[in-house]
């Protein structure tokens, strides 16, 4: 059980150092349950999945068959392939280079996955699909600052969305932006209470900021949140 800490418990660096052992072994028991926000590339979330399109945007050929299987080849690379063949005749189709780039980043090609999002973007340079998913990109791949203006424009049209603030405050927390990181996440708990990754995001920040009874409070929180 965590007990609540007052002012007293502070006084002392026994005092203190208890409080940060605890917190430590809240931070480890909510790794379940949430993403870690301290900096480390592991934390980065999954590239998001979109669904795959042959160009009627149902991840089928317009027969009504799925991508055929090819002997020697995974179902992944199956796909892959079809999208290839489908781009081949629609070049610059930002749905067929939004499903490319979700295939590769489900294969772990992060590189190839950025250059079709770049290129989507060139083209469509308003399209918030694709620069939060060139955004998300960027953090798998630890590249934290460049993921940063993309979030920021996603957050300023789309400020509804508890992930988009969510994403912005991983990518800020990671480039030590520790005041801006926690706006970013309590904004994503504000329009989502239960959002039990924000919540946890804000402890680990409180932490960095030295502020061990607020984080205390924001741990225990986010364990109450992901026990519903």
């Amino acid at each position: 059980m965590i007990r609540r800490y007052d002012q007293r418990q502070h006084e002392t660096p026994r005092e203190r150092a208890r409080v940060a052992a605890e917190l430590q072994e809240e931070a480890r028991q909510l790794t379940e349950t949430a993403t870690l926000a301290a900096p480390a590339p592991a934390t980065a979330p999954p590239v998001p999945t979109l669904p795959h399109s042959n160009g009627n945007g149902n991840g089928k050929k317009k027969n009504g068959k799925g991508a055929k299987h090819e002997p020697g080849r995974t179902e992944a690379e199956c796909a892959l392939a079809a999208i290839d063949a489908a781009l081949a005749g629609e070049p610059g189709s930002i749905t067929l280079l939004l499903n490319h780039a979700s295939q590769l980043g489900a294969m772990g090609r992060y590189a190839a996955a950025r250059a079709d999002l770049e290129q989507a973007l060139a083209l469509e340079p308003a399209n918030l699909t694709v620069r939060s998913a060139l955004g998300i990109v960027l953090l798998r791949k630890g590249l934290w600052a460049d993921a940063v203006p993309h979030l920021r424009r996603v957050v300023e049209v789309e400020s509804w969305s508890p992930t988009a603030w969510f994403y912005l405050g991983e990518a800020l927390n990671h480039v030590d932006d520790l005041d801006g990181a926690l706006t970013a996440y309590r904004r994503a708990a504000e329009i989502d209470p239960h959002h039990v990754k924000a919540l946890h995001g804000q402890g680990v920040v409180l932490d960095r900021l030295r502020r061990p009874e607020d984080a205390t409070t924001m741990y225990r929180r986010s364990r109450q949140v992901a026990a519903r």
